[in-house]
């Protein structure tokens, strides 16, 4: 047989007049992996529509139960708000963009943690990030949005990768304070050039405390 020939098909292989051929499965079970990363979007997705939806009055009520505000926490109250700020957003420009980086990131960090650290490493960000929050600004507020969670995770995220760089014999050293000192002088500059409007005291304190958590909070197997 010449070599430049394709080799013959073997006619069992053939699909038969009539007969479907076949396909990779549409429903593929790996998708649905990160669940616990999933149903945390989806709880804020369904928060900000029944407050959208329900209207002016209904949102209104939530964020002023809900929303986290330095001097309620400060005169000893509201502590529940250190972490139900983090499922409310101020649009659906903030929700998605909180809610794309939490999937993206937090499928690594629970790939990592396992879900009940994962859950309890956002429970810790979040209220590190609105603790942050109301030591810079003890009299401000509404305080909304899970980006202080989200920061946490992304410096978990960075954790686990310089971890496994220096597990190859790198030296990440200044790799990892570089990390750190870009990310907190970008978010201390936007958040200067925004007037305020975009928390970047949350940011940092997510940041902060998620770092130095994420040794204890990784699976140790």
């Amino acid at each position: 047989m010449n070599q430049n020939e394709p080799p013959e098909e073997d006619p069992q292989e053939r699909p038969r007049w009539g007969e479907p051929k076949k396909h990779e499965p549409i429903f593929n079970p790996g998708v649905f992996d990160a669940f616990p990363v999933l149903l945390l979007v989806v709880v804020m997705l369904a928060i900000h529509s029944w407050a959208h939806f329900g209207g002016l009055q209904a949102q209104s009520d939530l964020y002023r139960e809900y929303a986290f505000f330095s001097n309620r926490f400060w005169r000893g109250g509201d502590f529940s708000a250190l972490i139900t700020y983090a499922f409310l957003h101020g649009d659906w420009i903030h929700l998605t963009m909180n809610g794309v980086a939490a999937f993206a990131l937090g499928t690594v960090c629970w790939r990592a943690m396992g879900t009940a650290r994962f859950y309890l490493f956002f429970t810790i960000t979040a209220a590190a990030g609105a603790i942050a929050f109301a030591l810079i600004r003890p009299e401000d507020g509404p305080l909304v949005g899970a980006s202080g969670a989200i920061f946490g995770f992304l410096a978990a995220f960075k954790y686990i990768q310089f971890q496994r760089m220096a597990d190859q014999g790198y030296d990440i050293r200044r790799d990892a304070l570089m990390f750190l000192l870009q990310v907190s002088v970008l978010n201390f500059a936007v958040g200067f050039a925004t007037g305020g409007v975009m928390a970047w005291e949350a940011h940092f304190g997510g940041l902060a405390v998620g770092w130095f958590i994420t040794p204890t909070m990784l699976r140790k197997d």
